[in-house]
């Protein structure tokens, strides 16, 4: 009997299914962190600089974990970012200061390199 979907191996189809649920929650994400935001009475330069700090690390990084991804095993540095997703989900429920909100930008950006380089490593290796 065939199928309509073809046979994939069991790491593609779970790196798919993990990309596409991170992928769907980061457009929820961006949708409505903006108004957030400015619910939080920020400014637009501060939106706009939160931003900032979120792209700025991806772009930095991704070239960084791409190097490492010869180096390390990808799927430990895709969980490492998997990982970093979490820690910003809890500190933004915690986050005490200002400072400390600019810092989870900055590692939300980090793991998401970690995680979307990784990913793209584990799916050209399978």
């Amino acid at each position: 009997m065939m199928s309509i979907f073809p046979k994939i191996e069991k790491i593609t189809r779970d790196t798919t299914i993990s990309h596409f649920l991170l992928m769907f929650g980061y457009k929820l994400f961006s949708l409505y962190f903006p108004l957030f935001l400015v619910a939080k009475n920020f400014s637009l330069p501060q939106v706009g600089f939160t931003h900032f700090l979120i792209y700025l690390p991806i772009a930095l990084f991704a070239p960084i974990v791409g190097f490492l991804n010869h180096k390390i095993n990808p799927a430990i540095l895709s969980t490492i970012g998997i990982f970093g997703y979490g820690i910003y989900a809890l500190g933004m429920i915690l986050y005490p200061n200002l400072f400390i909100f600019y810092l989870l930008q900055t590692v939300l950006g980090i793991s998401a390199a970690l995680f979307f380089v990784s990913s793209r490593a584990i799916l050209m290796g399978s």
